[in-house]
């Protein structure tokens, strides 16, 4: 590991700092190889989504508890406080509260937007030149002035250092000469051709946030350039909220910023407490007993089923931008035909409801439905063992034969999910055989660069959601030829010719009703006529809050984030 970010990212994991799931996700990005990220992942602490019970901790004590304060739980500490090398969920859940970006999604939509540091914004006819007028007299934390000059610098800043999401922005926007200080509070994006995409990446929950290049400059060092390491455990934000107290895979503490641009009209939370808490079990002991405000899909399906019908909470389910699927090795099923059959074997309505509890949408492949380009007259399977079998007989297996099934250990969700499909295949006349890995050793295999004959036929428990409202920024990382083998996450080695001239053209679409016609034959594609996996649904996340929390709204793609400067406390309880 030559690059001075591999060391930086060896050394977050060894100090347990991030947990494996955000190291996978920071090391393929950085085109580490195979036995090096192995490495990576022993270093680091598991995922924890349900894991043995606990003594529930002392609740910490917050300033005037009740009135004030809001305390959310989540499962796992942040990966980076580096906004633009962080590139998970969790993390960007945190960023929305301490940083801002130009703009961001307007309430529940994927394509409507609003303002955040930017009052406004105007795009030229042929959508190759955006401008952005900034609030006037808006500051960093430390008082530097967030202007026009600061946006640009930061920006430049996002690309040159080239973190984990610098391609939702280097997509469009390669050099920083792009960007042109108009005045102090105007700064236009030159884009050199037409890019009507660019305002939902602008928006994006991963990477655009402005971060102050005034703290940068005064922290870098030769060896960072880019003050990656004193913004891990520093914030240099412009948002409502700034950090008190921050204790790494602990807590939080987050307390207004006096001088927020878009002020204060005294009924938000003076204070907000994040605790990460592993166990599954303390963390609905927490929300039961009143300890803990708010928590978001971090619970069992049993779970949330169990606390519908309790009146001190509210339990909020709602669509989201995220797909779950098995993914088939296509070389070793040998034809469309056999995947097929697959495809129809799988117990769909029990998965729905007996595994996932009704927290899953049937959708037509993997584009969701709440993402453009979404063809909801799509081809969708229903069970049929009859002709599922007819199918797989047509490949040449044979009665009795065996396919292997990988999955994660210790999810329990996904065990029940594979368990049901066993049946299935077996009751057709053939075997599937289960196995269970730890989740640095799944991802190994699944991201790493062995040959279609050395992996599973099914890897079991995939999920993904874009970017922003793309469905190229979908369908690429997933099923893309240049996807496959080392750091590709086309772990089944499907390659469909057709397919990949549908993407080349869709990912740089100028015309609505073009990318709907190309999507449209893509989800064809990828479902009736050539699937690559298995499709159970669309997530349905929850936020479960204690019933006087108000002012929350989920958007499908700021997966587990919260609108804290919206959000406040009911006066009666």
């Amino acid at each position: 590991m030559h690059d001075p970010r591999s060391h930086i990212l060896m050394a977050d994991a060894l100090a347990g700092r991030i947990t494996r799931r955000q190291t996978l996700s920071l090391a393929l990005r950085l085109g580490l190889a195979s036995p090096v990220i192995a490495a990576l992942l022993a270093a680091s602490p598991r995922d924890s989504r349900a894991s043995s019970p606990q003594a529930a901790p002392a609740r910490l004590s917050v300033a005037q508890e009740g009135s004030g304060s809001l305390t959310v739980i989540i499962p796992s500490g942040f990966s980076d406080l580096d906004p633009q090398y962080a590139y998970d969920n969790l993390s960007s859940m945190f960023f929305l509260a301490t940083y801002e970006m130009l703009l961001q999604l307007k309430g529940s939509s994927t394509d409507e937007f609003e303002p955040m540091l930017a009052e406004s914004w105007e795009a030229s006819s042929d959508q190759s030149t955006y401008t952005f007028k900034l609030a006037p007299g808006a500051t960093f934390h430390d008082g530097t002035p967030c202007d026009a000059e600061a946006v640009k610098g930061s920006f430049a800043r996002f690309l040159l250092q080239g973190g984990g999401p610098v391609n939702v922005i280097s997509r469009f926007v390669q050099d920083p000469e792009q960007m042109e200080v108009v005045d102090a509070t105007t700064i236009r994006f030159n884009l050199g051709r037409p890019q009507p995409l660019f305002l939902a990446a602008m928006a994006s929950e991963y990477g655009p946030f402005v971060v102050n290049p005034k703290a940068v400059e005064a922290n870098k060092t030769d060896d960072d350039p880019f003050a990656h390491q004193w913004l891990q455990d520093n914030i240099a934000g412009s948002g409502p909220y700034r950090v008190t107290e921050y204790v790494p895979n602990d807590r939080v503490v987050l307390e207004r910023f006096a001088d927020y641009h878009k002020g204060w009209d005294g009924s938000q939370f003076d204070q907000i407490l994040i605790r990460v808490v592993p166990e599954n079990s303390t963390r609905r002991q927490l929300i039961e007993n009143g300890d803990a405000d708010a928590l978001t899909f971090s619970l069992t399906p049993d779970d949330v089923a169990a606390l519908q019908g309790n009146p001190d909470l509210q339990v909020l389910t709602y669509d989201t931008t995220n797909i779950t699927w098995v993914t088939m090795n296509a070389p070793r099923l040998k034809t469309p035909e056999v995947r097929q059959g697959f495809s129809y074997a799988f117990p769909y309505e029990q998965v729905v409801d007996g595994a996932y509890k009704g927290l899953l949408t049937r959708t037509s492949g993997p584009i969701p439905s709440t993402v453009r380009g979404y063809d909801p007259e799509g081809f969708i399977y229903e069970t049929d063992l009859a002709k599922a079998k007819e199918l797989i007989l047509s490949g040449g297996f044979v009665e009795g034969d065996s396919f292997e099934y990988m999955l994660e250990s210790e999810d329990e969700v996904e065990a029940v999910v594979a368990q049901l499909f066993q049946a299935n295949v077996a009751e057709m006349g053939f075997q599937l055989e289960l196995t269970e890995l730890d989740n640095a050793t799944l991802n190994q295999l699944s991201y790493g660069g062995a040959p279609a004959e050395e992996r599973p036929h099914f890897f079991g428990g995939w999920s993904w959601w874009p970017d922003y409202n793309d469905p190229w920024n979908q369908l690429a990382p997933n099923f893309l030829e240049a996807s496959t083998g080392e750091g590709g996450a086309n772990a089944g080695y499907w390659v469909n010719a057709r397919f990949e001239e549908i993407m080349a053209e869709a990912e740089t679409y100028t015309d609505e009703e073009q990318l709907v016609g190309l999507m449209k034959e893509a989800q064809n594609i990828l479902t009736e006529l050539d699937p690559p996996a298995i499709y159970y649904g669309q997530l349905q996340w929850y936020t479960i809050l204690r019933k006087d929390i108000q002012g929350y709204h989920h958007n499908p793609l700021y997966l587990g984030s919260y609108p804290f400067y919206e959000m406040s406390r009911t006066s009666t309880g």
